[in-house]
Parts: structure tokens; C-alpha cells; sequence
């Protein structure tokens, strides 16, 4: 049979200490080991072994925990050792095991980083299941290339998901901005490690996310910059390298159909179609939104079409290059702009909405739109537009 005796040991303090336990079985006892309950020797009645005052209950609740857990571990071992002595040793032993187990268990912290990963491999899944683009994936997997980055520059070696506050928002917010990157790539970074630690607390590696009151500062709306057909045509007029060639016929080509970078790229025969009119469209779901994009094709673009053979011979360069490229060509043509291959694209808008006056909700399917609300981060409605409109 299994007892347990306790007794008061006093501490330091004169008429304060502890209750220590010994466990019994069969007349063998088990090294005196503490509660942890602290109290006055005169709320302990030796004799009755029970607690007195007003903390008693308190008190004996701890007492009656550990002598529940005893009697789970006595009778886990006689199931386990049914013919074998059961010794108060290995009960105090198992006891204690199981303490530091649970207690190494709530000190390993989840890494952020860690998370990350797994929210990226769930990311992947997802893209895997057409449930979201390659664009959205791979953008969130550089932007988690650069974080790690910006961990080894503060020789951060982990970073507990609990530690990612706002503080660490903050200060990563200013690495940006110092490292010189646009507003509205700072607003992309913060919101996705809001997302990742959203993603921990679901997984239940965090308890609660402690950026859900963080505010992100949207970032204001810059002028939108593009080229004109007069622009466009003062590059094509200049002396070339083949390799600016090929770049212009690329930017000129989808200023011309309001392709992006990714959808140009992924252009095939298939996506061509010829109506009963003899017009050639362009008919393909968006890489970014897999909204369809609609568009015919005028006659610019019908020369570099024609030139090239087709959409599968079109010439294809890396973003990289083609902004460099771009970016040099514009240069030479004194065109003081900040010109990025994406322009391309505004381009196409600001023509579309100002020089042809095409309504918005045609040109949001031109482009490959939801709707008309991005069309002011592509072009604005100039004064000549209105006057042009109003005062016909």
C-alpha cells in the first residue's frame, strides 16, 4: 500500500518554511522532497497532518494534486510490473521526469523564421491546388529571403515568434526605409509578417498574435509615370544596340497590349485568336489575378507581332535587364522620367483613358481587372481629357 507523510521544515526566516512529503510503500520511503508550499509553522497541524488558517484549502488542493499523480504513477507501474515490488523511489523518480519534460516542453520556443517556412510550404500548396498564382508565392518567398537577411545583419540567430512585436515591426520598418525601398514595398513586408504571425496563432504556436492592434501606415499613391506615342517613337528612332532593340520591341509591344512582364512571357499561339473580322486577339487568364485579359491587337502591335513570326518567337529578356535596358534607352532620348518596364503597362492605360476616351470598366478588361479601382494607380485623368469631354 502507497502513504505519504508530510512535515514542516523550517527556513531562514524563524517559524517559516515548507512542507516536505516522503512517499510510503510497504515500509519503504522515498527521499524527502518539497511541495513548494511555503507557509507559517503554526498553519501546519503535525499531528492530524493537515493544513490550518485561511489558505488550508489553498493549500491542501496542492497536497491532493500531488498525491493524484502518485497514484496515476503507482498504478501505471503495477500494470507495467504486475510481479515486481513497487519502490517510492521510482515514483518519485517517474514524477520528476515527467515535470521536466512538460517543463523543457513549455520552454521551446517556436521560431518565427520556423513558421515562415511552413507557412511558405502551405503557400506552395495552394499554388499547387491553382488557389494562388506563382507570382504571389515566389514574391512572399524573396520577401522572406530578404527578412532572413535582415536577421543576419542584426546577428539575430532566431527569433521567437512571441518576439515578433511591434517593436520588431518597427525597427524592421526603419531598415527598409533606410535601405531606400518604396512605401508601398515597406506596407507589402509589413503586412505579410502580420500574415505569417496570423498563420502561428492558428497553428497554435502562438497563444495570440500581438501585431493584430498594429496599424500599417497605407502607402500614399504616387503619380503614375508612363510614356506617350511621341516618347515611344523618339526611342525607336535612335541609333540601337540589338540587344536595346529587342528591349524596345518587348516595351513597345506591351504598351501596346497592356501585357505585364509575367503574362508576356508566358504569351503562346494558343492564346492568339482571329475573329470572323479578321482581327487578332489576345485572350489569356492573368499569371497574377487569373482574371481573362482581352485585347485586340492595333497595328503597332501587329508589326512586332508580324516581325517576329508570332507569340511563341517573340523575344523574351529577364525583368532585370529589361529594366536596365529600358531605363539606358530612355536615357538617350532624354527622357527624364523614372522609367521601369512596368510603364509599359501604364502606358497602355493613360493612351487608352486619355487620347482614345475608352471607359474604364472596357479598359478593366482589357487589362485583366476585377474592377475599375486600380485604375488610378495606372493613370490619371488629365485636364485636357475633361475639357476634351466636357466641352465637346
Amino acid at each position: 500500500m502507497m502513504s505519504f507523510y508530510y512535515w514542516f521544515r523550517e527556513g531562514s526566516i524563524k517559524d517559516h518554511g515548507v512542507i516536505y512529503c516522503e512517499i510510503r510503500v510497504d515500509g519503504e520511503k522515498s527521499v524527502p522532497f518539497s511541495t513548494k508550499i511555503k507557509l507559517h509553522r503554526k498553519h501546519w497541524n503535525s499531528k492530524e497532518q493537515c493544513f490550518n488558517g485561511k489558505e488550508s484549502a489553498k493549500h491542501q488542493k496542492m497536497l491532493d494534486f500531488y498525491e493524484l499523480r502518485f497514484t496515476q504513477i503507482y498504478t501505471q507501474i503495477s500494470y507495467e510490473k504486475p510481479s515486481e515490488p513497487i519502490r517510492p523511489s521510482e515514483i518519485l523518480e517517474r514524477h520528476r521526469f515527467a515535470h521536466v519534460g512538460e517543463r523543457k516542453t513549455k520552454e521551446k520556443e517556436i521560431e518565427f523564421m520556423d513558421v515562415f517556412k511552413e507557412f511558405l510550404a502551405d503557400q506552395n500548396k495552394l499554388l499547387q491546388a491553382e488557389k494562388l498564382s506563382e507570382l504571389t508565392v515566389k514574391g512572399k518567398e524573396s520577401k522572406y529571403a530578404i527578412i532572413r537577411e535582415y536577421l543576419g545583419k542584426k546577428k539575430i540567430i532566431s527569433i521567437p515568434i512571441k518576439d515578433v512585436n511591434t517593436s520588431f515591426l518597427d525597427e524592421f520598418k526603419f531598415y527598409l526605409q533606410t535601405s531606400k525601398y518604396q512605401d508601398s514595398t515597406i506596407e507589402k513586408y509589413l503586412v505579410l509578417i502580420k500574415e505569417v504571425s496570423t498563420y502561428g496563432v492558428s497553428k497554435g504556436y502562438s497563444k495570440e498574435s500581438v501585431l493584430d492592434d498594429y496599424k500599417i501606415e497605407k502607402a500614399k499613391a504616387k503619380e503614375p509615370v508612363s510614356l506617350t506615342k511621341e516618347e515611344m517613337d523618339k526611342m525607336e528612332a535612335l541609333e540601337l544596340s540589338p540587344v536595346q532593340r529587342l528591349t524596345l520591341d518587348i516595351y513597345r509591344f506591351c504598351a501596346e497590349t497592356s501585357l505585364s512582364y509575367t503574362d508576356y512571357n508566358s504569351l503562346s499561339d494558343e492564346r492568339v485568336e482571329i475573329d470572323k473580322d479578321k482581327t487578332i486577339w489576345i485572350k489569356l487568364n492573368r499569371e497574377k489575378t487569373d482574371i481573362t485579359q482581352r485585347i485586340p491587337l492595333n497595328d503597332k502591335a501587329l508589326e512586332i507581332f508580324s516581325k517576329y513570326g508570332g507569340a511563341a518567337s517573340l523575344p523574351r529578356l529577364s525583368n532585370n535587364k529589361l529594366n536596365l535596358q529600358i531605363k539606358e534607352i530612355a536615357k538617350m532620348a532624354n527622357i527624364k522620367k523614372h522609367i521601369t518596364f512596368h510603364t509599359s503597362r501604364k502606358s497602355f492605360v493613360d493612351y487608352t483613358l486619355n487620347e482614345l476616351a475608352i471607359p474604364a470598366t472596357t479598359i478593366s478588361a482589357m487589362v485583366g481587372w476585377k474592377d475599375t479601382k486600380q485604375l488610378s494607380r495606372y493613370a490619371k485623368v488629365k485636364d485636357s481629357t475633361i475639357k476634351k469631354q466636357f466641352l465637346k
